[in-house]
């Protein structure tokens, strides 16, 4: 996702002076969460989006957290160490943790780690980080001991976890092109272009990180109106550019022939035993995919994107979407 700011190049954080001797990293995090924030602005927060000019307006609008941010990377630079603990309350598993924060996926910017909030702050209990957390909990929130609940994946943390409190919930992983629907290794894989369920099965469908893998993506969506029930939802997160209205191909094909327009991407195979053969992704999508999706039937799509200190949601605008048959 592309940036709505200008990178500042001066440190937020005064360097002569030694914040953190003799108190540990944990402890200045709660001292700088504390001083900075009031309680009623750690609670967990969304807002709609529909426009780039309301995913830049929500920018401005919390651009404390950000600091925020950037102070907490910059005190982890100052202690040397590798990781350490971001304290909240786990909504899967309902109780208090010490999240961990470390550098797997970091970017650097002006010689200083940036840590991927987005996907790291692990629960060590459960095992879930960031964002798979808040998809849990959209979809117990959603959920009320009746619907019909599908999810684009079935070999993760947040399929396990979901199963343990509602066994009816189903679940496939998408193996990439050139493999037929069935079992592979004991996963569920189906061709989400082509799924194998009848019209109007689900109340809810969850699909984390799938549309990207398939080149036409409008077909894709199609599929999934076709299998939801109507008043149904279904609750999705793609690599997405809050500041583009066009879906950027990163591959272009013909009949005979795939043009890689860009670098190639990837992402990893979920499926056991297909981990040397990672999914490419074919585009990153901009606002105009909410016309598409109205185009393939849905009433209603729209982006929320969310944060919560308390709960440890954090990053650069954490963004998933909604569609309402």
């Amino acid at each position: 996702m592309k940036k709505a700011r200008r990178e500042n190049t001066e440190p937020l954080m005064r360097k002569d002076i030694t914040y953190i001797q003799g108190v540990q990293m944990e402890e200045a995090v709660e001292i700088v969460r504390h001083c900075s924030f009031r309680d009623e602005e750690m609670e967990v927060i969304e807002r709609v989006l529909r426009s780039p000019e309301e995913f830049h307006q929500v920018y401005m609008d919390w651009i404390r957290y950000w600091h925020f941010e950037r102070c907490l990377c910059e005190l982890h630079a100052y202690t040397k160490k590798e990781s350490f603990f971001y304290y909240g309350n786990c909504e899967v598993c309902n109780s208090p943790q010490p999240f961990i924060a470390d550098y797997r996926f970091a970017e650097e910017e002006n010689g200083v780690k940036k840590i991927n909030w987005r996907e790291r702050l692990v629960c060590p209990n459960c095992g879930c980080n960031s964002r798979q957390r808040y998809s849990i909990r959209q979809i117990f929130e959603d959920y009320d001991g009746e619907k019909q609940i599908l999810l684009y994946e079935q070999n993760s943390e947040v399929f396990r976890k979901v199963q343990r409190e509602i066994p009816s919930v189903q679940g496939f992983d998408y193996p990439g092109a050139g493999h037929q629907p069935g079992k592979i290794n004991g996963v569920d894989v189906q061709d989400i272009c082509a799924l194998n369920y009848e019209n109007e099965s689900f109340d809810l469908i969850v699909a984390n990180d799938a549309f990207e893998h398939v080149y036409d993506y409008e077909q894709a969506f199609k599929e999934a109106y076709r299998i939801l029930k109507f008043g149904g939802k279904m609750i999705f997160t793609v690599p997405f550019d809050g500041n583009s209205m066009e879906t950027s191909r990163r591959v272009e094909m013909d009949e005979m022939n795939v043009i890689y327009t860009t670098e190639k991407y990837y992402h990893g195979n979920p499926v056991p035993g297909l981990e040397k053969e990672p999914l490419l992704v074919y585009q990153i999508f901009g606002w105009d995919m909410i016309d598409t999706l109205r185009n393939c039937g849905f009433k209603d799509a729209y982006g929320k994107v969310y944060y919560g200190l308390k709960k440890a949601y954090m990053g650069y605008l954490p963004m998933y979407f909604e569609a309402v048959k």
